[in-house]
């Protein structure tokens, strides 16, 4: 429900929207493309262009050239405002922050252009890395959201506290935020924490709609049977963009101190980092004992399957993790920090375990590697509470009050 401001494979294709309910037509812009999905940040914009797609068609439009060349579903349409190999061109404004997104002048006309045949009644806009896009689309619907995957302000200073050298990638994102909340209709967020953030952040009243991230799987399926433990056991799995400055700095650590404290105990252990784009700081940890480097993985399904336990040991970061969710859904036990589980309300030591030290973590791995049953329970309790609230239907639902459609069947 809203609070106001003040007071990829195997996906199912999307179904119309009700013959007897009036169809609204939603515009969906990105930085990357979404479809087909690979991070998380394509995760979340294509299950939202799947739900709102319930109430009418749907075009999912980024700003970097398009990738597939089919559709999702009949009733969504996918466009690239960039063509691989065209000049470069000017940028929109004079100045920009290292937290937004490089916009060419090009994209921006042929997305006004896009919008003005398309129709949209709502506009819906990821992150304040596209703020400059804003202002130009805000008289060409009805409705214009601002889709925020993180409180941009609030992880940008903790990326700084890992990071002296990326100081300037924080500044001005507050104003930057502040400024994106007045020019726009509503604000999405992942979760009841960020939407708290965000409350003391801006002086506009303005809906907040909680829309989480949801199961990157379609369908609800039986818990699958856990992988075997006869051979090279565990396999321990880490998935995430790898060139994302909190996935740097978990890799290092989960290379450098827990993996190497978990193989003292079970020397079998094995590290299976799976992502995009991975900085030359990961692919050096490759080389260590016990860690084997995916890189730009097609599906990530195989890797799950295959893993006994993942450990996501993050220290910054915003929104909520798609990836511990999937994982979850997949039967595959989490442990974590408390960092990395943010927002997502899992019962702790039941359905996830946490800790913030790096030893303890490694020793809950060990514990839990070790004890069969209580790895049996968490799996269970882990999928079935991820199931019953991020689950198809929890985000359609969402979307549908998000557009302002409470009473629309969906």
């Amino acid at each position: 429900m809203p609070s106001e401001l003040g007071p990829l494979p195997g996906t199912t294709p999307p179904v119309s929207a009700p013959a007897h309910a009036a169809e609204k037509r939603t515009l969906v812009v990105s930085h990357d493309p979404a479809f087909p999905p690979a991070s998380g940040s394509d995760l979340r914009n294509f299950r939202n262009a799947e739900a709102a797609a319930r109430f009418g068609p749907v075009c999912l439009v980024s700003v970097k050239p398009k990738i597939a060349a089919n559709a999702p579903g009949p009733s969504i349409r996918v466009e690239g405002l960039s063509i691989t190999g065209e000049p470069r061109t000017a940028s929109i404004g004079w100045w920009r922050s290292r937290a937004e997104n490089r916009i060419p002048r090009s994209a921006l006309t042929r997305l006004e252009a896009l919008a003005r045949e398309f129709r949209p009644d709502t506009i819906i806009v990821e992150s304040v890395s596209l703020f400059k896009l804003l202002r130009p689309l805000r008289p060409l619907a009805e409705q214009l959201i601002l889709d925020m995957h993180n409180v941009e302000s609030d992880l940008a200073g903790q990326i700084r506290r890992l990071s002296a050298k990326r100081t300037a990638a924080a500044f001005g994102v507050r104003f930057l935020e502040r400024k994106a909340l007045s020019l726009v209709d509503r604000v999405w967020v992942c979760s009841n924490l960020d939407r708290q953030k965000l409350m003391t952040l801006s002086r506009h009243k303005i809906p907040i709609d909680v829309v989480p991230n949801g199961i990157p799987q379609a369908g609800d399926g039986p818990l699958p049977a856990e992988p075997s433990t006869g051979n090279g056991f565990p396999v321990i799995v880490f998935i995430g963009h790898l060139a994302y400055p909190p996935n740097v700095d978990a890799m290092q650590r989960l290379t450098s101190v827990i993996l190497p404290r978990i193989r003292n105990a079970l020397p079998d252990a094995r590290l299976v980092v799976a992502g995009r784009t991975p900085t030359p700081e990961v692919r050096a940890l490759a080389g260590l004992p016990g860690v084997e480097l995916i890189e730009d993985p097609v599906d990530v399904a195989p890797f799950l399957s295959s893993a006994h336990l993942t450990i996501v040991p993050l220290t910054a970061g915003g929104g909520t993790r798609i990836k511990i969710l999937e994982a979850m859904a997949a039967g595959v036990p989490v442990i974590a920090t408390p960092v990395a589980a943010e927002g997502l309300d899992l019962v702790e030591n039941d359905e996830v375990l946490l800790s913030p030290s790096d030893d303890t973590l490694a020793e809950m791995a060990i514990g839990l590697c070790l004890d069969p049953e209580r790895r049996a329970r968490q799996r269970l309790r882990a999928h079935q509470a991820v199931w019953a609230r991020f689950s198809p239907q929890a985000i359609r639902d969402a979307v549908r009050d998000g557009l302002g459609l409470n009473g629309a069947a969906g």
